[in-house]
């Protein structure tokens, strides 16, 4: 009987314990099936050598060799080894990508080393498996890590091959130019003219915020939470406790740099603002403004510096030519204040307001008054923007059309004089070939040679536009005979339902459409009852506007004192509903709605108003008076708004 030779697994003599080693030896078995005949054992052995080739030996060692889990990690460390390195000279994606199916597929030599565990006993099988899948970790993050550094590459000699030189100047078939805005250039200007006579800019987000706390937009500018004024701005709150805002002015950058920069100081800030308006021909939501601000030792810093610095920016944005008149006006921010105006293509227009900066302002920034003293300016660049190039509609900044932006110089470098002369600016920026390569050259020559279809210009509109009539002007000066004050009667008051400090009244003024809506910030000084049934003043022609939502056509005529007292204008017993307040030797007919608000008519006449020793209401040292007697309050020497 012959023997088939097998290979077999025997124990060694050796504890089966971690770290333990086996051997593989070939030991001759007693075939069951052995054939006598010399083809039967030939077919057998055949069989035995198929079978033997087959059979997956030992990855790393021969089968005569003793293997051990450290053997097995050092030469699967070795791998990893050979891997990266083959994996750092690899050029391509596709290298890559065959160098991962090479060692990582499953006839790879990480996953063949997996054959020693049917050859360990259970113990140990848990660490060869541990030490494969970390090697296997390894090599992911390599391949990971490396596709990472080949796509950069492929991405930067893409982007080397598609470079493009953006600093060409573009190629129109049309020949179309481009051009700034006005707006920019307006502002650019007015910044340029500032910073060359020694002020610092302020833009950054920091410094300059859009959106604004109360305290900076108003109680640091002279503006205390319970003051009647307050109730008048156009604001854009953020939060239900009215604490944050869309600014409505740059004049809070103010504050903001007295707080951090130490004094001497001149800053020129220029932003974006913003206030609750309807949108129309003169008014937006959103416009610009530039501040100004010049802080030095007192005595240093006057009146006189102030309308020099005022009249030297006019010129230069302006022309030399330009005439400027100041007249007394009102912010609550500087005193005395000034309003600028400028004799400007025949007629006279307000440009600006100024001011030296007030005490208190001072004060809530922590600078002593009594040691600096300084002036602020601010003024609207879209109002310049308009001055200048004779635009009617503040609409037209905002609108797509290229060819309103066609229609401006490109530079305001050689100053404003030229330009508004007619005289065509002699720096215009064009296509300069010279600086081309060849083959943009031949390009752009072909384009000037080559035939285009016309452009298609919009089709004019079929409706006639309607003439829109304008206000009278009016007549003679502005005084208070311009304002319609009238008595009126709290028929009804209630608690406004979105805002802490204000009321919402209905107030009768005799008028044939009913009572009035009228908001007023009064709920800290009067209580409902205490409202209800009062006579009252009331200024009647001002324009309805939204009050925290709430539709207010009026304004109460109250007098508030410096400790924050605030009482009521109230007309003499027997005054008639709907009387008019007169002045003596003030009897012009009152402006319309439009044209208070347009001339800004209360800046000019509230300053004038007050209360006397007495209490009585006046204006210039005269009452206010009806029929039945004079108007009086329960604050003295106090203003009236």
């Amino acid at each position: 009987m012959r023997f088939l030779p097998t290979i077999v697994l025997v124990a060694c003599t050796t504890s089966l314990q971690s770290g333990a080693a086996f051997a593989f030896q070939s030991t001759p078995l007693r075939s069951n099936f052995a054939s006598t005949t010399t083809t039967t054992t030939k077919q057998h052995n055949d069989c035995y050598q198929r079978r033997s080739h087959q059979h997956h030996q030992p990855l790393f060692m021969s089968s005569t060799e003793e293997v051990s889990i450290a053997d097995i990690q050092a030469e699967l460390e070795q791998v990893q080894a050979d891997f990266t390195s083959k994996l750092e000279a690899c050029e391509s994606l596709a290298a890559a990508e065959d160098l991962r199916r090479e060692y990582l597929s499953k006839k790879g030599p990480v996953n063949k080393s997996m054959v020693y565990m049917r050859s360990l006993p259970n113990e140990e099988k848990p660490k060869l498996g541990a030490v494969v899948n970390a090697v296997k970790a390894n090599m992911d993050t390599l391949m990971v890590e490396a596709k990472e550094r080949l796509e950069f590459a492929d991405i930067e000699e893409q982007m080397k091959a598609e470079a493009i030189d953006v600093t060409l100047p573009g190629i129109d078939p049309y020949g179309n130019v481009g051009r700034r805005h006005p707006l920019s250039m307006t502002m650019e200007k007015a910044i340029d003219i500032f910073t060359s006579i020694g002020y610092d800019t302020v833009t950054s987000c920091e410094e300059s915020p859009e959106i604004e706390t109360d305290y900076y937009c108003f109680e640091a500018l002279n503006c205390p939470k319970d003051h009647p004024a307050r109730d008048m701005q156009d604001t854009f709150y953020l939060t239900e406790d009215r604490e944050l805002m869309l600014r409505t002015h740059t004049s809070a950058v103010q504050i903001r740099q007295l707080e951090k920069r130490k004094p001497p100081l001149r800053i020129v800030a220029p932003g974006r603002v913003y206030r609750r308006d309807d949108i129309d021909a003169t008014h937006s939501l959103m416009f610009h403004q530039v501040e100004i601000l010049a802080l030095e030792k007192s005595g240093e810093l006057d009146l006189g510096h102030l309308k020099g610095t005022v009249e030297h920016f006019l010129k230069e944005m302006l022309g030399p030519a330009i005439k400027t008149r100041f007249r007394g006006s009102f912010f609550p921010f500087t005193e005395p204040s000034m309003e600028v105006d400028v004799f400007f293509r025949g007629r006279w227009m307000e440009v600006l307001g100024c001011g030296m900066v007030d005490p208190r302002v001072l004060e809530k920034a922590g600078i002593d008054p009594e040691e600096y003293t300084g002036f602020a300016a601010g003024f609207g660049v879209e109002r310049f923007a308009m001055i200048i190039h004779d635009i009617k509609d503040l609409r037209e900044f905002v609108k797509s059309d290229v060819r309103f932006i066609e229609q401006f110089p490109y530079f305001y470098d050689d100053g404003m004089e030229s330009f508004l002369r007619g005289e065509k600016p002699e720096k215009e920026e064009d296509l300069r070939t010279d600086q081309l390569p060849l083959e943009i050259i031949e390009e752009y020559e072909d384009l000037k040679t080559a035939k285009y279809p016309p452009r298609e210009e919009p089709a004019a509109e079929k409706s006639e536009k309607k003439t829109k009539k304008s206000a009278p002007a009016p007549a003679g000066p502005v005084d208070i005979s311009k304002l319609d004050i009238r008595v009126g009667v709290i028929k009804k008051v209630w608690e406004h339902e979105e805002a802490d400090k204000l009321y919402c009244e209905e107030i009768d003024l005799g008028e044939e459409g009913g009572p009035r809506q009228i908001a007023s910030g009064l709920k800290a000084h009067y209580s409902l009852e205490e409202m209800e049934g009062r006579k009252v003043l009331v200024l009647a022609n001002l324009k309805s506007r939204k009050l925290v939502g709430f539709p207010s056509h009026g304004m109460v005529l109250c007098a508030s004192s410096e400790d924050g007292k605030v009482e009521f204008v109230e007309p003499p017993e027997g005054a008639e509903i709907g009387e008019r307040v007169m002045v003596e030797g003030f009897d012009g007919e009152p402006a319309t709605e439009n044209q208070v608000i347009k001339k800004k008519m209360l800046d000019a006449i509230f300053p004038d108003l007050a209360t006397d020793d007495s209490g009585v209401a006046t204006y210039q040292g005269k009452p206010l008076s009806t029929s039945a007697g004079v108007c009086t309050s329960g604050v003295k020497n106090s203003p009236i708004a």
